[in-house]
Formats: structure tokens, C-alpha cells, sequence
């Protein structure tokens, strides 16, 4: 166990660190923004969970990104989004809702709201939870969207999120293995993904290995879920689809969407290699 991991182990558990985080971003974005849209501070969450908790030389990573100035951490955003796109074009769907404004040239106030956002969550400590192996024991995300929406929207959509003790019990009960498939229906963030891959990390098997099929109604839930099957590293064998599960066939479709994006990716890259073959006689 890292020195970090046990350092936030000894003061507090994971599931009480994010919701310090997501209170924080809460306080940060309804302050700078007000109600409303909530794709804003959510990919701002996703996106610092790409920064390790200290850099090669030892320091603290969050110290440098509290000093960017707005326009700062709006290039910075682009960059890993960017590779994910090019390199998991299969996933492109999945995350639009959540960084569609990313790319879309918001104007000085809107990058001046998610740098506020940011700096909250850094302040709260998010790189000593995201940026170490503490990231594998919570659903961030599905903490910070819980948070930012009001009781009575959640309510509204039917949204209960399944406690992670509940989760940890029925993923122990469910004995997954190696090269299966692991399905849920109503997956919201994925947090019971998340459980499953850590009952099957302690008994010694590779959540990689598996294909995680999940579906939910809420879009936003739906990129989070897609966020965190990378943040817990349980590999690149996701079908995941925005809808309604008592929709026939959705498992099928959601495959088939996934294979027909791959194939483009594949053409995209290929393309790219020819552009740049031709540049260079």
C-alpha cells in the first residue's frame, strides 16, 4: 500500500473523503454558477482524476494546477479527452454529454466557473483520492452527481444509488470470474461494477478480463459509469448504452453501436497514417 493511501486511510475512509469533495464542488459551482446544467462540474472532476497525486520529482501535483489561470485549465482539459477520443473512439458517445463543452469554446465565464470547480476539489484533496490507489475503493463521480442533484430530482428520476457496503456483499455473493460477462440493467455510475472488480482483485482475478454491459436512462450517469471503468481499470471490454432497459435488444444494439464506432476509429487512424505518409514524400 502507497504512503499516500495509508496516509487518507488512518485520518478517513474513502466514502467520507468524496463526499467532501463532492460538497466542495457543490459549494464551488452553485456559488460561481448557480443552478442548472451539471456537465460542467462533473467533467471537471473527471478530468483531474487523470493527475497523479505527486509528480516525478515528488510534489504535489495539485500545488502546480491551483496556480493556472482559467484559459490554463481549459487547454489542459483538452488534452486527455483528446486522447481518449482518438484512441477509444468507441467510447466518444458515452462521454459527449459530459465534454461536449470542452471543445465547444465556452466564453471567459463559463471556463472561469470550471476553474473554479477545479480549484475546490484540489483544495478538498481530490489528487490524494483519484491520483492514488484510493481511486479503486469509491465512485467518485457517482458521489459528486448525487450531491449536485437536489433530492427532489433524484426522486423524480427514481434514482436510489445501492450503498458500497451493499454492493461489496451482492459482488461477493455474485463469484465473477475471469472472461465472463457481468451485466447490470440499472447500472447508474457503475458503482456495482466497481465492487465486482474489487471482490475479484482480492481473490487474485483480473477485472480486465471481462465484459462490463450496463444501461441506464440518465446520459450523465451513463459517461460517469464510462469515466470510472477507466478510473478503476477494468479494461476496454465496456457496452454501455443511454436508454431504457425494458427496450428489447438493448444489449445487442449496444454492442453493434460499439463495433460500428470501433471499425471507424480503425478508418480515422488509417486515414491519418495515409495523410501523414503523403506529407512526408
Amino acid at each position: 500500500m502507497s504512503s499516500s493511501r495509508r496516509a487518507i486511510s488512518t485520518s478517513v475512509d474513502a466514502g467520507q473523503f468524496a463526499h467532501k469533495i463532492a460538497t466542495a464542488v457543490e459549494s464551488a459551482w452553485y456559488r460561481a454558477y448557480g443552478t442548472g446544467r451539471l456537465d460542467i462540474p462533473i467533467s471537471v472532476v473527471a478530468t483531474l482524476a487523470a493527475l497523479p497525486d505527486k509528480d516525478s520529482c515528488g510534489h504535489n501535483v495539485s500545488e502546480s494546477v491551483l496556480s493556472w489561470d482559467a484559459d490554463t485549465f481549459h487547454d489542459f482539459a483538452r488534452h486527455p479527452w483528446s486522447s481518449i477520443i482518438r484512441h477509444r473512439a468507441e467510447i466518444t458517445h458515452l462521454l459527449h454529454l459530459m465534454i461536449a463543452w470542452i471543445f465547444d469554446d465556452p466564453d471567459r465565464d463559463v471556463r472561469g466557473h470550471a476553474l473554479a470547480v477545479a480549484q475546490a476539489a484540489l483544495r478538498a484533496g481530490q489528487t490524494h483520492l483519484t491520483g492514488t490507489e484510493r481511486r479503486f475503493d469509491v465512485d467518485l463521480l457517482g458521489t459528486v452527481l448525487t450531491v449536485l442533484r437536489p433530492k427532489s430530482a433524484l426522486k423524480a428520476r427514481g434514482q436510489f444509488y445501492t450503498p458500497e457496503s451493499v454492493t461489496k456483499l451482492l459482488a461477493g455473493m455474485s463469484d465473477v470470474r475471469e472472461c465472463s460477462n457481468v451485466t447490470d440493467p440499472m447500472m447508474g455510475t457503475a458503482g456495482m461494477f466497481r465492487a465486482a472488480a474489487e471482490v475479484m482483485r482480492e481473490r487474485g482475478r483480473d477485472p480486465r478480463t471481462v465484459r462490463w454491459i450496463g444501461c441506464d436512462v440518465d446520459a450523465l450517469a451513463v459517461a460517469c459509469a464510462t469515466v470510472n471503468s477507466m478510473i478503476w481499470n477494468l479494461g476496454v471490454d465496456i457496452v454501455f448504452r443511454t436508454g431504457d432497459t425494458l427496450e428489447r435488444g438493448w444489449r445487442e444494439v449496444a454492442l453493434a453501436q460499439r463495433e460500428e464506432l470501433r471499425q471507424l476509429g480503425r478508418e480515422l487512424q488509417r486515414d491519418s497514417a495515409m495523410v501523414a505518409f503523403i506529407k512526408s514524400l
